[in-house]
């Protein structure tokens, strides 16, 4: 693949956002040393081994505000992103860092998706035991004695009013949770209500059921206590 010139702050944006590798050279036409690393990055960017890396150049006095967010001060130097994040750096025309730097995060792809597939694996875990940490589990902004938000407030009183046995978890506490228990389940907004593991639904649908009368019937209730 060729180098790509990049003139808009907007084609720079769209082309770091990739999972692959990005390799920008921020060049001006008046360096010399530029010229150098423009024809590392050719023969670079006719590689076998490179063949997913988009190699580009930018002239970083014509697009200052994407040299100034991207910490760039002198020319030659080159970045290398990877979802629009900066992952490594060469100031300055030093061919050998920039050849070993590009292959160390080639070579460490592999393992950066591994984690990030581990980390995934992990979360679902962890989600599966909180739905199943007891028959009847209820995600929401706050706790049932310090609601965070009105739909939060309103499920607890139908739960209460009906002595429902339940354990709560404060989404607010725990934004991989908040986030991730949104895709678990397929369902974008909280309250969440689980029985036995299962999604029964939000405030409109637990309202709905309550309504209908087949809501009580479903929630495990607390033991009764008698009093001395």
């Amino acid at each position: 693949m060729a180098v790509i010139e990049l003139t808009t702050e907007q084609a720079f944006d769209d082309l770091v956002k990739s999972k692959e590798l990005s390799v920008v050279h921020f060049f001006a036409p008046w360096a010399e040393q530029c010229s150098q690393v423009d024809d590392v990055l050719g023969e670079m960017s006719k590689l076998e081994q490179n063949k997913e890396v988009k190699f580009a150049k930018i002239e970083a006095e014509n697009v200052p505000e994407v040299s100034l967010k991207s910490g760039v001060a002198v020319v030659p130097t080159v970045l290398l992103l990877r979802n629009s994040n900066v992952i490594g750096r060469v100031d300055g025309a030093d061919v050998s860092a920039l050849t070993e730097k590009v292959k160390h995060h080639l070579s460490n792809k592999d393992s950066l998706l591994l984690d990030a597939a581990k980390a995934k694996e992990s979360l679902e875990d962890r989600l599966k035991k909180l739905v199943n940490q007891a028959p009847c589990m209820l995600f929401m902004k706050g706790s049932p004695a310090n609601p965070r938000c009105g739909f939060s407030r309103t499920i607890v009183s139908i739960l209460d009013n009906y002595k429902t046995d339940y354990k709560s978890f404060d989404i607010l506490q725990d934004n991989d949770v908040r986030e991730g228990l949104k895709k678990f389940s397929n369902w974008p907004t909280y309250p969440q209500l689980y029985l036995n593991g299962e999604l029964i639904g939000g405030l409109d649908i637990v309202k709905e059921m309550n309504e209908s009368g087949e809501l009580e019937s479903m929630l495990p209730k607390k033991e009764s206590v008698d009093a001395n």
